[in-house]
């Protein structure tokens, strides 16, 4: 985190048990309130504070502007934070410091919590909180932060400790809700922010799931109808790699369909989920122009599979780049500038950058991550899949790195992505859906997600959401396939022992996978063919 060395001089107001302090960002500074144009008092119990002006640079600079802040107290330890603000330009956010924490201030997870650095910390959503929900102990007290918002706006949570001024030394939690870029205007009403001190942290996750539940469109899994009926009976998923980035053939359509054929000799073909990386050509290389692959066996061998897989009755997913394309290929030459993704002032975004060539630069210009917000990439993204789909016929489809998320100010991206599923659902009736990664939003637009291990599926998760192994676990010694890993074993990521809820247990191939790792992968299957079925589905709540 970066600081300011001098004060910025905001007014701190004690409310309900808290001291609170407002900000106002813009698209070019950032605003306190004016102490000489603001007031503050209780309202039927409400904390009230108005300003009719703004100031800066720690109080040297007055401009015009206003903001309003409202502190409701609700259950024992609560209140219910409301804020909006105007500035001279378009607001980018509005800031809620809570200040006089005692440090060091530790962040609360899930199973530990560990003490803040000491440069700070910002956590934000959707790109690394699954939904906006934070815990942090400042001293012996547990304090809980939430954002009750119907729309996916970024929330940014910062965790410091002061360093200049009358409160140097004490904590300070700062939750920053961000404006919709699309939206920017000089007027900007946050969304309702709860927060918590002495709080039990399941009653106040609680609280949130239910926010979740009942205005954002959150349903258990086994309670969704959605859910393709066939992926009910899943019990066992099949990573087959494809070809690597190099051009390396791993498996071709034939290898893959004969590991396929090796599976369901050991446990019925409606149990199986066959997922397909590099199944295009180059790995990454190829992605936003989707085709079999020649050295891969072709059209002709792409069918084999696809039939050949139907005949058993396993289910196909092929891998799709949801928002990734390589743009030196020739379909992209007249690509529309406005497609690209990037930041809320206008910074195009370059997620990944794996060192595929090992020439050790991580130097992917050539990768493009476009907003599948953006009509065009939209509809060119679906009609590939959708053709494909006819032609050859598959159960499902996974969009890679969907769930990367940026404030676009053209296009913006969660509807975009809710667009793009609705689109594929009633072109392809029954398909089942995958992504990568999940937060809140998305649990509802998908029945399938992988999370690394390094990712850690949230708890409050579990009930909402079945998932495989990522594609670069699962092979028996440790191998990554495509994936720029190379080597990463993972303890459990076959899924030994008995099926956890929600988990599907999943086995990677190379092209030797089969002729090392014979006796581990059978063990595997044999495991996943005794499974009750009832054992792989998400738990209730």
């Amino acid at each position: 985190m970066h600081f300011a060395s001098f004060d910025l001089q905001d007014p701190v107001f004690e409310a309900h048990g808290f001291a609170l302090s407002l900000q106002v960002v813009t698209r070019e500074n950032v605003y306190g309130l004016d102490p000489s144009q603001t007031s503050a008092r209780l309202e039927d119990g409400v904390f009230v504070v108005r300003a009719a002006g703004l100031t800066a640079a720690g109080g040297q600079l007055r401009v015009p502007g206003a903001a309003i802040l409202r502190i409701t107290p609700g259950k024992p330890g609560q209140v219910r934070v409301q804020m909006k603000g105007k500035g001279p330009e378009p607001v980018r956010c509005v800031k809620l410091l809570v200040r006089g924490l005692e440090a060091p201030l530790h962040l609360v997870e899930e199973s530990s919590e560990r003490p803040v650095g000491g440069l700070g910390e910002i956590f934000s959503y959707p790109n690394r909180l699954a939904t906006p929900l934070l815990f942090v102990r400042a001293g012996g007290e547990l304090l809980g932060v939430r954002v009750e918002d119907e729309d996916v706006r970024e929330k940014r949570f910062a965790l410091a400790v002061e360093k200049v001024g009358e409160r140097a030394g004490q904590g300070v939690l700062e939750c920053i809700l961000e404006q919709d870029a699309t939206r920017f205007a000089r007027e900007f009403e946050a969304p309702p922010l709860v927060l918590g001190r002495g709080i039990e942290r399941a009653a106040f996750e609680a609280d949130h799931l239910r926010f979740l539940e009942v205005r954002g469109g959150l349903i258990p899994w086994r309670e969704r109808t959605d859910v393709a009926p066939w992926a009910r009976d899943l019990r066992l998923a099949l990573t087959l790699h494809g070809m690597h980035f190099s051009g390396r053939v791993f498996l071709d359509y034939a290898a893959m369909l004969d590991v396929i054929r090796f599976v369901a000799e050991r446990i019925e073909g409606r149990h199986v989920l066959a997922y397909l990386p590099g199944w295009e050509g180059r790995y990454y290389w190829q992605y936003g122009d989707y085709r079999p692959e020649p050295r891969l066996g072709g059209e002709a061998g792409f069918a084999a599979l696809c039939d050949g897989a139907r005949h058993l009755g396993v289910h196909l997913m092929p891998m799709f780049g949801g928002n990734c394309v390589n743009a030196w290929l020739p379909r992209f030459a007249s690509l529309d500038p406005a497609a690209y993704m990037k930041s809320a002032t206008g910074n195009r975004f370059h997620g990944n950058q794996p060192d595929w060539d090992f020439a050790r630069a991580h130097d992917t210009g050539w990768q493009a991550w476009l907003n599948p917000g953006h009509p065009g990439w939209q509809d060119d993204l679906a009609t590939q899949i959708e053709t494909l789909e006819k032609r050859f016929g598959f159960d499902g489809v996974f969009l890679d790195t969907i769930h990367i998320w940026v404030n676009d100010p053209d296009h913006p991206v969660y509807a975009g992505i809710r667009q793009l599923c609705a689109r594929l659902q009633r072109a392809i009736p029954g398909v089942l859906l995958a992504a990568e990664h999940d937060f809140d939003a998305l649990l509802p637009l998908f029945g399938l997600f992988q999370r690394a291990y390094w990712g850690s599926d949230p708890a409050w998760t579990a009930p909402y959401a079945l998932r495989f192994a990522h594609l670069c676990e699962g092979e028996p010694e440790g191998r990554t396939g495509v994936h720029e890993f190379g080597v990463w074993k993972t303890p459990g990521a076959l899924g030994a022992g008995e099926p956890r809820p929600g988990y599907l247990p999943t086995i990677a191939f190379q092209d030797d996978t089969l002729a090392r790792s014979r006796a581990e992968v059978e063990r595997v299957i044999e495991a996943a063919a005794k499974a009750r079925a009832r054992g792989l589905q998400p738990p209730s709540h």
